[in-house]
């Protein structure tokens, strides 16, 4: 799949092209910061290199860039894919500029990358983690009817299944005008 576009917003393979932005994002401090595997350290563009070369060709992750109007607005992942059991775990970063509506651009990625999850990966469940003190991702989690599993010193684990999300999403995308 070279491209999934709905709701305004079009989703690509992570290119070569995109990894300068996507180093930009991870190395902002408020983005860095809530990063398990990152933890506010500071990301070279060699290691970005090293990094986008090291997924290259996994058959169990997938990285995805989202674009409204030909701006990037997003990074999405899918990783540990478990092709039989038909199960992923999510990943993302969103960094909506000022001219756009935050929320409806941002609730309209989520839900074109969860379309394309479900729809075209066909996958079943989706498990997510987030640090506690990730407030907004939480509350993001929440509002796409994941379900909490439960939590740790660190994390709150969440899962969500195809029939919860088409649930709530026929309804979010209704009042978001995006149907």
């Amino acid at each position: 799949m070279s491209e999934f576009i709905r709701y305004g917003v079009k989703i690509t393979r992570l290119e070569l092209k995109d990894i300068e932005i996507l180093r930009q994002w991870r190395n902002d401090p408020k983005i860095s910061k809530v990063m398990l595997n990152q933890n506010g350290t500071h990301i070279t563009k060699e290691q970005q290199l090293k990094w986008f070369n090291s997924i290259q060709n996994q058959p169990n992750s997938l990285y995805y860039m989202a674009f409204v109007g030909g701006v990037a607005i997003g990074y999405f992942c899918f990783q540990q894919i478990n092709w039989q059991d038909r199960t992923a775990i999510p990943g993302e970063i969103m960094v909506i500029p000022k001219q756009f509506d935050e929320a409806r651009i941002t609730l309209g990625a989520y839900c074109a990358i969860y379309d394309m999850a479900f729809e075209i990966l066909g996958l079943k469940w989706l498990k997510a983690y987030c640090k506690l003190e990730n407030k907004r991702a939480i509350r993001m989690a929440k509002m796409l009817n994941f379900k909490s599993t439960h939590t740790d010193n660190q994390c709150i684990y969440f899962k969500l299944n195809k029939d919860d999300y088409y649930q709530m999403r026929d309804s979010l995308i209704y009042k978001l005008g995006l149907a």
